[in-house]
């Protein structure tokens, strides 16, 4: 195979690499805002975590979906829907920065669960055009570039806010970025479509979405209500039900939304236990870390009083600790067996987050935090992919590596609903979040990293040959 790229490649990976750029930047652009979006706009620390909560929870039904329709009616097709649709999304946001409505922000946010369609619409878009080490360059190129905008992103941000003084019009040129999107894959994207099988198992996917919402439900409601909560108990055995019912509906269906016989098959369920642990934590600790870094120590007894430009600067670290665990793992995994490269960035990630909870303030105290947080986590989410396919069988590989993400999607979702609830444990009389809700919150993420460490420890073994 030449190591060569046509024209036509050369176009369609350069239209999707500035695509990818833009949703990097955007994704990581918005990060460090959060607080001030508080401040402005009168949301406590509980209420900015549906900030992230709301495109997590519809991008775990979205991606499959989309993914799905793309192989039936055409990836540009599709990526013609869900581009212009962020393009939406972008202006409510700043719309409701600007005029001073959550509500209209949280809308927004709706729309920008589609954004993490784009990634695997533009991979398999690639791997329709090309094959062997041109895709495999493509593709990397792609990952590559959005990790690079996400880093521009996140480390921007908080100087913009500092330079112009509102949420408002530091995000007021986000929506121009989406318009050259929008352009791109009107005017520019080539087409291509599989003739895949046209039945969408639409009653997988309505199932699937009645689960999340009745499961977010139930945890927010115990957490609000006590352990005693009836409601509480009654919604979360609901969900079970909910669930059952549609694991039995999705392995008796030819072509279901989420292929349920690859996802618990002997050789990966351990990997995808893992990937909604490690979603569970990395979509759900990034905004309370956020809110938690702005808190004023004088007035809330904790926190570090940093303005957008210092947590941008703290979070940027993060996304920089994850870029160098995902460069420096083929290496690892050439000295190290995969399992114990996995195992160990659960315990990087734990010890972040048990130094975290341990008395003390100081920068040294966020240095390691957001270092040790970046290396584990980044680590787990690297390794994951790159195991995956290599224990399932041939004719899996594609669908069980698509698996991993709709895993971590679902995992930031419901852990998001959760930690919406935890953020207001202890809250004083006068409606301040306390320290006890954000250890709460920490304490949850140990727990659930605790858990992938030792669902991987354990059951995570056999050869690379899936079932």
């Amino acid at each position: 195979m030449s190591r060569t790229i046509d024209k036509d490649t050369f176009k369609l990976v350069l239209t999707i690499v500035i695509i990818e750029l833009v949703s990097g930047f955007t994704q990581g652009y918005y990060e460090p805002l959060i607080p001030k979006f508080g401040l402005e706009l009168g949301v406590d620390a509980s209420g900015l975590q549906l900030f992230n909560v709301i495109p997590t929870a519809l991008a775990a039904i979205l991606v499959p979906f989309f993914t799905r329709m793309g192989d039936i009616k055409g990836y540009r097709f599709i990526l013609r829907i869900v581009i212009p649709s962020v393009l939406v999304a972008t202006v409510l946001i700043w719309a409701g920065a600007f005029f001073g409505s959550w509500a209209l922000v949280l809308v927004g946010r709706a729309f920008n669960g589609a954004i993490p369609v784009w990634m695997p619409l533009h991979i398999a878009l690639v791997h329709s055009k090309t094959t062997g080490r041109t895709a495999t360059n493509s593709v990397a190129a792609i990952v590559a570039t959005m990790t690079l905008g996400t880093l521009l992103g996140t480390l921007s941000s908080g100087f913009v806010y500092n330079a112009l003084g509102t949420v408002a019009a530091s995000i007021a040129f986000i929506p121009l970025l989406h318009v050259i999107c929008t352009l791109l894959v009107i005017f520019v994207m080539p087409e291509y479509v599989t003739g895949a099988n046209t039945w969408i198992d639409r009653k997988g996917f309505i199932l699937l979405g009645i689960f999340m919402i009745v499961a977010i439900l139930g945890f927010t409601e115990v957490v609000e209500g006590g352990l005693d909560s009836v409601i509480g108990a009654v919604l979360l055995v609901g969900a079970i039900v909910v669930g059952v019912f549609w694991y039995r509906y999705e392995k008796r269906t030819k072509n279901p939304a989420i292929d349920v016989n690859v996802m618990f098959s002997r050789r990966l369920f351990p990997l995808y236990i893992a990937a909604i642990c490690f979603g569970a934590v990395f979509y759900g600790y990034l905004s309370p870390v956020a809110t938690f870094l702005a808190a004023d120590p004088a007035v809330y007894g904790y926190g570090y009083a940093f303005e957008p430009d210092a947590i941008s600067i703290a979070e940027t670290v993060i996304t920089g600790c994850t870029v160098i665990a995902a460069f420096i793992l083929p290496f690892l995994l050439r000295k190290l067996p995969a399992k114990g490269v996995l195992i160990a960035g659960f315990v990087i990630a734990l010890i972040a987050f048990i130094q975290w909870l341990l008395p003390g303030t100081g920068l040294v105290r966020v240095a390691l935090f957001v270092s040790l947080a970046g290396l584990g986590l980044g680590t787990v989410s690297a390794a994951i992919p790159v195991i995956i396919p290599d224990r399932a069988t041939q004719d899996t590989k594609g669908i069980a590596t698509g698996l991993f993400n709709s895993s971590q999607t679902l995992g930031g979702a419901l852990a998001g609903g959760l930690y919406v609830s935890l953020l207001k444990i202890g809250t004083t009389p006068d409606g301040l979040i306390s320290n006890t809700g954000y250890d709460a919150v920490w304490i949850v993420c140990s727990l659930f990293i605790v858990i992938g460490l030792v669902v991987v420890a354990v059951f995570l073994t056999g050869d690379k040959t899936s079932d």
